[in-house]
């Protein structure tokens, strides 16, 4: 390789991991937990987990192509149609028009044809439920789990994290 391109794609890759590092700082500044997974993390690198009980259990990564993925499960169900609706607003998905909170068990998916994100719900009958939004940007990513901290915290009326 010639040493001009080797440089430019080193100071690529220097900006690229230092990318990765910002969008982790931000999962974790939006929702306290999470931790940083070492690799091999049988996903994408880098990935951050979380175990909260009674409010939420996952993971957050990051893939090659800069876009995330936010995977929790446990999530009490009313807290979770309330942070969707703030986000989206209630009727965001045509199966569930009272919106998460008020749906009953099951699977509830939503596709964004604009930019390929994926949303999976998944509603149990032990009044908990699931998302899994994929393909979503940091932006999005730090948006939701944001809001389902926000949500979590008073719920619980604790003292919000900072």
């Amino acid at each position: 390789m010639q040493p001009h391109a080797r440089r430019a794609l080193e100071g690529w890759h220097t900006a690229w991991t230092a990318q990765q590092d910002a969008a982790l700082v931000a999962f974790a500044a939006a929702f306290p937990g999470l931790g940083r997974m070492e690799p091999p993390t049988g996903c994408c690198d880098p990935r951050m987990k979380v175990e909260r009980p009674g409010e939420a259990s996952g993971f957050v990564c990051f893939d090659d192509h800069g876009r995330a993925t936010v995977d929790f499960s446990g999530i009490p169900q009313n807290t979770l149609g309330e942070t969707l609706e703030v986000i989206f607003g209630r009727g965001w998905f045509d199966e569930g028009p009272d919106g998460i909170g008020a749906a009953p068990p099951g699977t509830y998916n939503w596709d964004d044809d604009a930019t390929y994100a994926e949303f999976e719900i998944k509603v149990e009958a032990d009044a908990t439920a699931s998302i899994c939004m994929s393909y979503v940007t940091v932006d999005e990513a730090v948006v939701l789990l944001d809001e389902l901290q926000t949500h979590l915290v008073g719920r619980t009326g604790g003292p919000e994290e900072s």
